[in-house]
Order: structure tokens, then sequence, then C-alpha cells
């Protein structure tokens, strides 16, 4: 007795607003588990603000009168980190390199980013499946970092003063590669040459609804332009 309803609401409203805070503090920590238990939480409506229906885009807890305490220089370090391991396994995937495959790789940097990218080494090595024995970081400007560009490798620019070289052996066998897009020109050659046959007869062109022309022609036109691309990418070779 003697707690009015008024002090029993004021009590819930206290733990979940400390059982809400503590699921933020976890979340980087324990995402899984945290995003659930969250969703059960009583909680104000979306109203369009994306934050309300996920946990990791909440906010992150701070005083009421203090902002939050950020790092410029270690939130530019992570984004360029980020974008490093973006550019590596999108040139993966553009070179068809197999899921399981690990490849060269060589970052060029300098000053203290290079010293803060070479403290996650490890981390890129498992994010973007480099091989540890052909994977190192050199000062922009070294011969080291010269030597890399050359017809052996591809550019990859990340940012301002960050680079990365990937070695074209690691990235294609070249003979597999070359039958590859052989195959792919001549099924290429013969789509095109079939389609631009039924173009160009008569009977196709004036009984066709305009629609169903323009249609056939952007199609072909489209072959055309895969076609310069395999011939593009074979003359490459």
């Amino acid at each position: 007795g003697g707690t009015s309803e008024e002090d029993a609401k004021q009590a819930r409203r206290v733990l979940v607003y400390v059982l809400d805070s503590s699921l933020r503090l976890l979340h980087p920590f324990m995402p899984y588990v945290t995003e659930n238990l969250w969703h059960h939480l009583p909680r104000a409506d979306a109203n369009g603000d994306q934050a309300a229906h996920s946990l990791m885009l909440a906010d992150w807890p701070q005083m009421e009168d203090q902002s939050l305490v950020k790092c410029q220089s270690t939130i530019e370090t992570f984004e360029c980190f980020q974008a490093l391991t973006r550019s590596i396994r999108n040139a993966r995937a553009e070179y068809n390199v197999e899921p399981g495959k690990r490849i060269g790789g060589f970052v060029v940097a300098s000053g203290e980013l290079k010293e803060e990218l070479e403290k996650e080494l490890k981390s890129l090595v498992a994010l973007a499946k480099l091989d540890v024995g052909s994977v190192a970081i050199y000062e922009a400007g070294s011969d080291e970092a010269k030597a890399l560009n050359n017809d052996e490798t591809i550019q990859l620019v990340i940012q301002d003063g960050v680079e990365t070289y990937l070695p074209l052996s690691g990235l294609i066998d070249k003979e597999k590669e070359e039958a590859r897009l052989k195959k792919q020109l001549k099924k290429l050659s013969a789509e095109i040459e079939k389609l631009s046959k039924r173009l160009d007869s008569p009977g196709f062109a004036e009984k066709a609804p305009p629609a169903v022309v323009d249609k056939a022609k952007n199609e072909l036109s489209e072959l055309q332009d895969q076609e310069e691309k395999v011939k593009e990418s074979l003359s490459t070779l």
C-alpha cells in the first residue's frame, strides 16, 4: 500500500528507459539478441522515422545536456576502411572471383591514416578475402608504392591519397577467362544476328505493333553494347 498509480507508472517508465538504454549500448556487441528484445519494448510510433523500426538505426544514448563525444579522425579512418573493403569486394565481383578464393592486395596510404589502416590489416584480410602472404600497406611515394602501378595490377582509387592495387594473376585465370569471354561473345553474336534478321524482315516491321518493334530495337542495342564490352575485355587480356 501507499504507492499511487502515478508512482507505479513512473517506475515502469524508468525501467523501460534503463532497459532501452542498456540494449542500445549492448547492441554493437550482441546485435541479434538486443534487436529482438528491443522490439518488445513500448515506444513511439514510427511516423516515417526509420530509426523507430530498428535498434540498429536508433540514436546512441547520451546525456540530455551534453552532446555525444565524437572523434572525427576516427570516423574518417573507419569510413576509409569501409570504402577500401567495399572496393576490393566490388572488384572481386566484377572479375567473377570465386567467393572462397583469396587474392593479393596492396594498399598505398600515408601518415597517420596508413598507421591506422595497418592496425586493421587482419580485419581487411578477413573481410576482403585477401591472401595474408600477399598483402601489405606501403607509404605513398615510396619505391614499393611506385612499383605497384604496372600492367600486372588493377588500380582502385579509394579516396584522395589512398589507393589499392590488386594483382591480375590473382583475380583471373587468363586461359579460363579468355575461353569464357569467347563463349559469351559467340552467344551474343548469334543473338544479334537472329534479332537483326528479324528486324530487317519486311513482314515484321510492317505487321508488328510499334511497341514490339521498339522493344526489339532496344534489345538489339543492349546486345550490341554487351558485345562491345566483351570485345574490350578480350582485348585487355
